[in-house]
């Protein structure tokens, strides 16, 4: 398959109904067609913030983030189009002005049993397909962050543990916390490391999140084993949850958290600064995963 050269981001959007659940569908009168939300990625705009956006703008409806969805990729004018898609669930109620009538005229929640007749394109059906075929909809994600770039040790001459963010670090937590909060919310819990309490805070002052340090997740500072048993307490507990460490350690507390869900971890574990990995999970068992840089 060839590289795709543009790129868009939508959501599956649905709520509990009667029975199963029903999705949203959004009528465009430019093109006469009922699909899923979706749209074009803005300049250096990431998947995530452009598929909340996208939902918010066709819908009027803030969505929460649940697990990612098959991909749908089509010619448009010659050229290969990607769409990223999430399941998503609605946040509030719908705001009836933020949406431009000349770009969406119409929005319906279908049935799911009566979605697959209601969408235009054929396009959009491997993404309802994944959708359905999945009864697991409403996931708890297990976020591992590793901090942003901090100032080089080299330049600094106090304890390692009080080495802070540098400018770039900084405006990747900044940039964390707009991501971070189109998933559901819980509590954070991060090394006791100001680089990594910096890397978090942004997001957690944003959204009300409960910020807590821990010894054990710090470089240095944890007897062996309590790393683990901290994240056993973790999936005991079923909340979703924000985890920021130190690339010394991080790809050792996922792979055990892989461990104890029983499931294989990722091939490719490590991460790079100021990048995470979103685990989404239901009733202890580990339903889908991705990576974001």
């Amino acid at each position: 398959m060839n590289r795709p050269e543009i790129f868009a981001a939508g959501a599956v959007l649905w709520r509990p109904g009667p029975g199963e659940p029903e999705l949203a569908f959004i009528h465009r009168p430019k093109y006469g067609d009922w699909s899923f939300p979706k749209g074009k990625l803005k300049r250096r705009e990431h998947l995530l913030a452009a598929a909340r956006r996208e939902v918010y703008e066709e819908t009027g409806i803030r969505p929460v983030l649940g697990r990612p969805l098959a991909p749908s990729f089509y010619d448009k004018e010659g050229r290969l189009k990607r769409v990223d898609y999430w399941c998503a669930t609605p946040a509030a109620e719908a705001v009836d002005d933020a949406v431009d009538p000349s770009e969406v005229d119409g929005l319906e929640w279908v049935p799911l049993s009566r979605a697959a007749e209601r969408l235009t394109h054929e396009r959009d059906r491997p993404v309802l397909a994944d959708f359905a075929s999945n009864p697991v909809r409403r996931t708890v994600p297990y976020i591992f962050v590793r901090h942003a770039v901090a100032m080089s040790k080299a330049d600094w001459f106090d304890q390692d543990e009080l080495r802070p963010l540098n400018r770039r670090g900084r405006e990747r937590a900044a940039e964390l916390a707009v991501l971070l909060s189109g998933y559901p919310s819980g509590t954070a819990y991060c090394s006791s490391s100001g680089r990594c309490l910096e890397t978090l805070l942004p997001y957690c002052a944003g959204e009300g999140v409960p910020l807590i340090g821990l010894p054990e997740f710090t470089i240095g500072g944890a007897k062996p084993g309590r790393a683990q048993r901290r994240m056993d307490r973790l999936i005991e507990d079923g909340e979703p949850a924000v985890i920021c460490g130190h690339g010394e350690n991080l790809t050792e507390l996922m792979e055990h958290f892989c461990h104890r869900l029983g499931a294989d971890a990722p091939p490719e574990s490590d991460l790079a600064k100021g990048s995470f990995r979103v685990f989404h999970t239901s009733e202890g068992r580990l339903v889908a995963t991705e990576h974001h840089d």
